[in-house]
């Protein structure tokens, strides 16, 4: 079967609009019919709520699910722990903001997100964002990928790039089947070959976005360990304020594009989110230290000790990784 291609950004944000499933005004009864679909999980808005109007499109593919979810709001998502499934999100209008398993990062129509089974998982959704969202469970996928001995997941990225050859035909072919489903989805569901043959397309697919070594070590006397090892020296000597990534790549002694690469590839995320992600864990520690103690403690000098000068900008990051307020943090007995 063949699929008509349309331009890499022109992805229409109404997508599988002809089979929807959750039509919602009512926070709470959006989060109950998309747990249900999806995960169950908590859902606040953070923005304006007038707006807020969540429309959830789906197509099953035998055990594999298309999904196309927005809320018109800001929103916080929080799952937890997730179940035992893989998620593949590709925005096809704004960002989200992911936290999962430690590590954070931003996707947005150039940057795909993958997560894990079994995941603790948090989301900050723009109001304009639309994703693209493909289901799989966990049984399925490692049917057809084998997970490494002692691996629990296949080892994908938390953030897949469009810049990748291989992500960027998996997208477009992703996209282009939904829309082929969206219009002509009467003819192609009544037959349970032509299910199959798409659900194996697309896994076929995956097996281009994982990477089998995983995250295998590079022996301690390669480049790239000693420029990681030069980098990380440098952020957690300075760990009281933002840093630049010029800054870092120069301590690092490798170009900042070549920097990213080597945290990508290791960690999953940029080297100024891995920075970051440690000044909030510095936060973290000392608000649970004085909520312990009982003594009073100020959350905007504690952050500002740590380098955040933007206390919205941080109240949001504080929240996508830890799942609450630095506020609720310090109450905690």
């Amino acid at each position: 079967m063949t699929f008509q291609m349309f331009p890499r950004f022109q992805a229409d944000v109404h997508l599988l609009d002809n089979y929807p499933l959750i039509r919602s005004r009512k926070v709470e009864e959006a989060r109950e019919l998309i747990g249900l679909a999806l995960s169950p999980h908590r859902l606040e808005i953070t923005g304006h709520a007038a707006r807020f109007e969540a429309r959830h499109n789906q197509v099953r593919l035998n055990q594999v699910s298309l999904n196309v979810l927005s809320y018109g709001a800001d929103v916080t998502i929080d799952p937890g722990v997730r179940g035992d499934f893989y998620l593949f999100q590709l925005p096809l209008r704004g960002t989200a903001l992911l936290n999962s398993n430690g590590q954070q990062a931003q996707v947005d129509t150039r940057t795909m997100g993958v997560l894990l089974p079994h995941a603790k998982t948090t989301m900050n959704w723009s109001s304009d964002c639309a994703m693209l969202m493909v289901h799989v469970p966990s049984k399925l996928l490692h049917q057809r990928l084998p997970a490494a001995p002692g691996q629990a997941c296949l080892p994908f990225s938390l953030t897949q790039s469009l810049d990748n050859p291989a992500v960027s035909a998996w997208w477009a072919a992703l996209v282009d089947m939904t829309r082929n489903l969206d219009q002509h989805g009467e003819q192609w569901l009544k037959l349970p070959a032509a299910q199959a043959a798409m659900e194996a397309f697309l896994l076929s697919g995956v097996s281009m976005l994982h990477s089998p070594e995983g995250d295998k070590k590079v022996p301690g006397t390669s480049k790239t360990n000693i420029a990681l090892q030069r980098s990380l020296d440098f952020i957690h000597a300075h760990g009281q304020r933002s840093l630049r990534l010029h800054e870092v790549a120069e301590a690092a002694r490798v170009s900042p594009r070549t920097l990213e690469s080597i945290f990508h590839n290791r960690f999953g995320m940029s080297p100024l989110t891995y920075e970051r992600c440690m000044r909030l864990d510095q936060v973290h520690q000392a608000l649970k230290t004085y909520a312990a103690s009982g003594e009073h403690a100020s959350v905007t000098q504690i952050a500002l000790q740590n380098g955040f000068i933007h206390m919205g900008r941080f109240a949001a990051y504080y929240k996508a990784r830890f799942g609450c307020s630095p506020s609720d943090t310090l109450r905690q007995v």
